[in-house]
């Protein structure tokens, strides 16, 4: 049971940095769309909306990625200690 359960947060974690990355490039590709239907600056836009989206993910999901190590960091030092 106990396997069971480390797959499937294990499968919750990485479907959340999945979704943290996929969704702040989405966001990036229709801000820089936006850019280029208001300025007419095509595709000059939205290929620089792609690349600052795919940055910001990635920086949430090192984020994410860090605080979760941080946890479980902690959670083994509790458990060391008692």
């Amino acid at each position: 049971m106990s396997k069971n359960n480390g797959f499937r947060q294990g499968m919750q974690v990485a479907f959340r940095l999945g979704t943290e990355l996929t969704v702040a490039t989405f966001i990036g590709a229709i801000l820089g769309y936006g850019v280029d239907r208001l300025f007419g600056v095509r595709p000059w836009g939205l290929a620089v909306g792609v690349i600052l989206g795919g940055a910001a993910g990635s920086l949430n999901v090192y984020r994410a990625a860090m605080l979760l190590t941080e946890e479980e960091q902690n959670t083994e030092n509790d458990d060391n200690n008692s």
